[in-house]
């Protein structure tokens, strides 16, 4: 936002200081100080220090220095996101085309279908199975998602590189109302003699945040931002149980690696635990996101008809030697139906945004990233899409929150600016 820079000479705080590269912020304390215990937490072969006497807290007794406080404020920040899933064959030619030198998932050939009701109305929220042709049991079981739309690939999922895939089609009663044998790599519409409606059973929301120090020049405004969209989710699911979940990483050698904050039934116990994250730490580019990742997928989600959102909120990729081990914990999130949200901060790079992409769109999530816009942080990189739209962060994680809770996409409103031809989504031409 243009008027923005007016704030400009208000975030010379003096406790930021550059290390290796890095904005570094003292942090004050968020919790009782405990011992942090060195556990046989592995990744790949690396052995990571956890707290395993770590005890939330709630708000911390005064805001952190260099947290910006006073001055950020929630609907400054801006950012534009892509659902690869929506633009599959554009995504497995970003994918061939990098040469980072990084590992892929091996998605391999989707199956697409969309599913709607007999008057033609889509279908969110209808439980399904995939198996092999002839199988006796399912390799995959889900619901479609938004404008009833099922985008899964078999292989991640464990059922092989099919050319050809049983999808069976359950009612609300749990009785079989539809078989067929779909042909993947294409799309298939099927008519049910039922309508279907997404009402979900609750909505487990976490989030995974980086908060080292090259974080520093942004994480105020996410945190007001991220606070907000707690507050969202309790709005647009009235009457639906809602649990929120924090884990907050930095690397090795920093006062903690993965902080895992566990999940809470309370809005406001949550909002706490995100005022008392500050920046520090980190010091060189890569830093603990795999470990943070798998921690995050690891809790315990509740299982059946409701949504799993996990928000991994970045600025800088897993270290090489990890990029694997993220992908493994993406792989393990679509194959217990926790869809996967990214957030590229300032700072990002290419290989941030070719490990978190791959995330998401093998969970069903997308790609959100700040921009330049508001004039907020370091400067953001452009990411390796051909269409998108700029709002607020604010707009845009209410409008993704809403979409996932009613099944129906849900457009921008007040649009700031638009790269390429953008339309619901999909970028044409």
């Amino acid at each position: 936002m243009r008027g923005f820079q007016a704030f400009r000479p208000l975030l010379q705080v003096s406790a930021l200081a550059v290390i290796s590269g890095c904005v570094a912020v003292r942090e004050e304390a968020v919790v009782a100080e405990a011992p942090v215990a060195e556990v046989a937490a592995v990744f790949g072969g690396d052995t990571v220090a956890v707290d395993p006497a770590f005890e939330p807290q709630g708000v911390a007794e005064a805001p952190p220095l260099g947290s910006y406080a006073g001055v950020a404020r929630r609907g400054v920040v801006t950012a534009g996101d892509i659902d690869d899933r929506l633009n599959l064959a554009a995504f497995q030619r970003y994918l061939t085309g990098a040469r980072l030198g990084l590992p892929q998932l091996g998605l391999g050939t989707p199956v697409t279908v969309r599913l709607a009701g007999p008057r033609g109305k889509s279908a969110p929220g209808v439980r399904y199975t995939l198996r092999k042709p002839g199988a006796a049991e399912p390799f995959h079981e889900g619901y479609s998602g938004p404008g009833g739309r099922i985008a899964d690939f078999p292989k991640l999922l464990g059922g092989g590189d099919l050319s050809k895939v049983e999808l069976r089609v359950f009612g609300e009663d749990g009785q079989e109302i539809r078989r067929e044998v779909v042909t993947a790599g294409s799309t298939t519409n099927i008519l049910l003699m039922e309508e279907g409606g997404w009402q979900p059973g609750f909505l487990d929301l976490v989030l995974v945040v980086d908060t080292t120090g090259s974080m520093g020049d942004e994480i105020a405004f996410l945190q007001k931002e991220l606070i907000g969209a707690t507050k969202a989710a309790a709005r647009q699911a009235p009457g639906v149980s809602i649990r929120y979940g924090l884990v907050a990483y930095r690397d090795q050698g920093d006062e903690y690696v993965v902080r895992n904050y566990g999940f809470t039934g309370q809005a406001s116990e949550m909002a706490g635990w995100l005022r008392g994250l500050s920046a520090d730490g980190g010091g060189d580019y890569p830093e603990a996101a795999a470990a943070a990742l798998r921690a995050g997928v690891g809790l315990d989600w509740r299982r059946g008809k409701g949504e799993r959102l996990l928000l991994h909120v970045a600025d800088a990729p897993p270290h090489d030697g990890q990029a694997a081990e993220y992908l493994r914990a993406a792989k393990a999130a679509a194959e217990a139906g926790v869809q996967i949200f990214t957030l590229g901060a300032s700072g990002v790079a290419e290989e941030s945004e070719f490990l978190m992409r791959q995330a998401s769109v093998a969970t069903g999530g997308r790609y959100l990233f700040l921009t330049d816009d508001s004039g907020v942080g370091n400067a953001h990189g452009e990411p390796t899409i051909a269409c998108y739209q700029v709002t607020r962060l604010a707009d845009l994680l209410a409008r993704v929150l809403e979409t996932e809770l009613s099944g129906v996409w849900q457009e921008p409103g007040a649009v700031i600016r638009e790269v390429g031809s953008y339309q619901r989504g999909v970028c044409r031409g």
